[in-house]
């Protein structure tokens, strides 16, 4: 998943609230696949096939808001992202949010979700997960409260076909850190007004097919984003002088004629915006730099892709 217009600190850190509304478009070359696995004793989220106590914690409000807050819920699930890469900013924790939560639901409930619905459940583990579980280009609504704070598809590829370039960076950062660390920056009342904003501009660029605009308040969103990140007490640094190289090499090609916008999110890897005449032209300039770079295009939402038994 890719953040267009991104969050950044929660007002509200039990029920995941962001500060504003966001927007995001899911990719189909990033996938996350969760699957539900004999012993049942074991209860609890397996990355890789190791126990994750970081996943297992934040699945349980979600695991209580499903059940009405009984406890005792437990099933084992293991979840692998594909491609296995160790990069930073890729949006694996809003996949993996979604599909651990559309799997739990299927189990517990046992019939087919309202997504958007559900996506207020997704958001307790994380808010970029409400999103990633409608799919699509889809605009996640900060609200007043646990009700009124939910993710909306409003486009899809029929509306605008964008193409993407993917190019992992590695970061050792923890976004939660990230997260709580934003709101010391003296910039970042004056952020939560104009992302708020730009979320209007954004979805009427998305919705007019408009890939010169979309890029442009993509880019701007980045560095507005990265600029609080580097002003807070910590002065995190999220960017890598191969994240800085890349994003030189976006302009270079633009002002060339080629149409590509650059993108990031809570960590270096960089997000290349594009079209289907341009793509092939972004990737070779990208790898011509050394870095692999994954093509993509706008994902659909979260799916259960078999039954659910009491073996799987």
């Amino acid at each position: 998943m890719q953040g267009l217009v991104k969050y950044h600190g929660l007002r509200d850190w039990k029920l995941r609230l962001p500060y504003h509304d966001s927007i995001s478009v899911n990719t189909t070359s990033m996938t996350t696949k969760a699957t539900l696995t004999e012993p049942w004793s074991r209860h609890g989220v397996y990355i890789d096939g190791r126990y994750s106590e970081s996943a297992t914690r934040r699945l349980e409000p979600v695991l209580e808001k499903l059940v009405g807050g009984r406890t005792g819920q437990g099933f084992r699930i293991d979840s692998t992202n594909l491609p296995r890469l160790d990069a930073k900013g890729l949006g694996y924790s809003s996949s993996a949010g979604a599909a651990l939560t559309l799997l739990s639901y299927r189990r517990l409930v046992g019939e087919d979700p309202d997504l958007e619905k559900l996506s207020r459940v997704a958001r307790l583990f994380a808010a970029s997960a409400a999103r990633s579980l409608v799919g699509g280009f889809s605009r996640l609504y900060a609200g007043e409260g646990d009700d009124s704070s939910y993710a909306s598809r409003f486009a899809d590829e029929k509306t605008m076909d964008l193409r993407m370039a993917i190019v992992p960076l590695q970061l050792k950062v923890r976004t939660e850190d990230a997260h709580r660390e934003v709101e010391t920056s003296p910039f970042f009342e004056a952020r939560i007004r104009s992302a708020q904003k730009r979320c209007d501009e954004m979805e009427k660029a998305i919705l007019g097919d408009d890939l010169k605009r979309v890029g442009e308040l993509a880019e701007q969103d980045t560095l507005e984003l990265h600029a609080i990140t580097m002003t807070g007490a910590a002065r995190l640094l999220l960017m890598t002088e191969d994240s800085i190289r890349i994003i030189r090499k976006v302009r270079e090609m633009r002002a060339g004629g080629v149409e590509a916008y650059f993108s990031m999110q809570t960590g270096p890897t960089v997000y290349i915006n594009t079209s289907e005449r341009h793509i092939e032209r972004v990737i070779k300039g990208v790898t011509s730099l050394g870095y692999r770079a994954y093509k993509s295009r706008v994902g659909g939402e979260a799916r259960v892709t078999g039954e659910l038994t009491d073996g799987k």
